[in-house]
């Protein structure tokens, strides 16, 4: 394997990373023109926003790491781009919610097939010293994706907002066709250029049925904790790209461009400086034979975020509110590394795209599609007042920030033995 395989496939890899968050993340940003069309409540696109896309995210993603950890994963990964960039296309030419809610469906089956394959594969071509920083990285193009996202719908709706259509198209079915079309020239790249591993480690016809499993019940008491821990983490940063969106919007009347730049760059900036901080820590941490440096990662960060969630929330000035959230989103986005690296670390390598895709189940039922439902429930029936999302917000954030915190402390018992 040369040299430059690995950085090359990294590459590769971090770009599907980011155009699949640009597919999943947009809808964020165009809950105003979409609900004054489609005419829906806030629960409604809440389920458009989490449910529809987690449901088959999360169910499928766990047979298609089983398919990954048995066959060449290039193919699986090239295939999944190719669904879920032809699924966001179709969200463009959707007529009602329910067109759009099942072509929502299809952009989570596509997604779900890219990152258990991609985790698994870069444990192959990385060594254990750098792999924190390797899935730090690769998970940059999860905010690198969802910045793009906002500042590409913002600047196209206020280009389209004398007439809102172009050739007929309204600005937000034209935001998804958009964002679909380049995933299909980067599907046809991946399949030419990365190949399989030759030093695979393991015999396919040697791992017998059921061996995931029995992994599992070897300590089950991790992994529940570590499961549930991480995706009461990923409930703050989902929770934050969902609606933050919409309370600048509604509370703070900034215009759709200027929250496109506002969640862009905070999403581009913060997002990514505290992922691949929390990789250097880690790694850092490790070296110095610290024990459980993950957990402390992740803990910290999230009883951080919703304390400055909070800050920029009821701040009374626009430029204290865009500063607390900017290091908000920093600490929201520090616990994806340990996640997914604690996993690499203590899961034999058969096992590790099943317990990556199990990880991804958790994050998208909790952390993507109950929080963002629950938020857009709470808002719609309980604080039926004007500043209802912001309560909403905090309140869905500190509480699993609180848990969050609780579980991966508990976790640090288990991780011992």
């Amino acid at each position: 394997m040369t040299s430059s395989f690995p950085r090359r496939s990294i590459a590769l890899f971090a770009s599907a990373y980011v155009l699949s968050f640009v597919d999943r993340q947009i809808l964020s940003l165009l809950i105003t023109p979409i609900k004054a069309e489609l005419l829906l409540s806030d629960f409604q696109f809440s389920l458009l926003n989490g449910l529809a896309f987690a449901l088959l995210y999360s169910v499928l993603g766990l047979p298609i790491a089983v398919l990954s950890d048995r066959i060449a994963r290039p193919p699986i990964i090239v295939a999944g781009i190719i669904i879920w960039s032809a699924a966001t296309i179709a969200c463009g030419l959707a007529q009602n919610f329910w067109q759009l809610f099942f072509a929502r469906m299809a952009v989570g089956i596509g997604e779900a097939a890219l990152v258990p394959a991609v985790y698994s594969f870069l444990a192959d071509i990385v060594p254990s010293e750098k792999l924190g920083r390797t899935l730090a990285l690769f998970s940059l193009g999860s905010f690198f994706g969802a910045g793009l996202a906002f500042l590409f719908g913002g600047m196209l709706i206020n280009l389209l907002h004398a007439t809102h259509e172009w050739h007929g198209i309204v600005s937000w079915k034209l935001c998804f066709i958009f964002v679909g079309l380049p995933g299909l020239p980067l599907a046809l790249l991946i399949g030419l250029t990365v190949h399989e591993v030759s030093e695979r480690h393991y015999t396919p016809q040697k791992q017998m049925p059921g061996s995931a499993w029995k992994f599992f019940l070897k300590n089950p008491t991790f992994f529940l904790l570590h499961f549930f821990g991480y995706s009461s983490t990923a409930v703050i940063l989902f929770s934050i790209l969902s609606w933050m969106p919409a309370l600048l919007l509604r509370d703070r009347d900034f215009s759709h461009q200027s929250v496109g730049q506002i969640m862009g760059l905070t999403a581009i900036i913060f997002g990514c400086t505290g992922a691949y901080t929390s990789g250097k820590i880690i790694d850092f941490l490790s070296k110095k034979g610290y024990r459980n440096p993950a957990a402390k990662v992740g803990i910290t960060a999230a009883l951080s975020a919703p304390f400055f969630l909070c800050c920029a929330v009821f701040s009374n000035h626009d430029a204290a509110c865009i500063t607390y959230f900017s290091i908000a989103f920093f600490c929201a986005a520090m616990p994806m590394p340990p996640s997914a690296v604690v996993l690499q670390q203590v899961v034999p390598k058969p096992f590790r795209s099943q317990f990556s895709a199990v990880l991804l189940f958790c994050n998208a039922l909790i952390g993507l599609s109950a929080g963002s439902m629950l938020i857009g429930y709470l808002d719609d029936h309980v604080f039926k007042i004007a500043s209802g999302i912001a309560l909403s917000l905090t309140l869905v954030t500190s509480g699993a920030g609180l848990l969050a915190a609780l579980l991966l402390f508990f976790s640090t018992k288990s991780y011992k033995k």
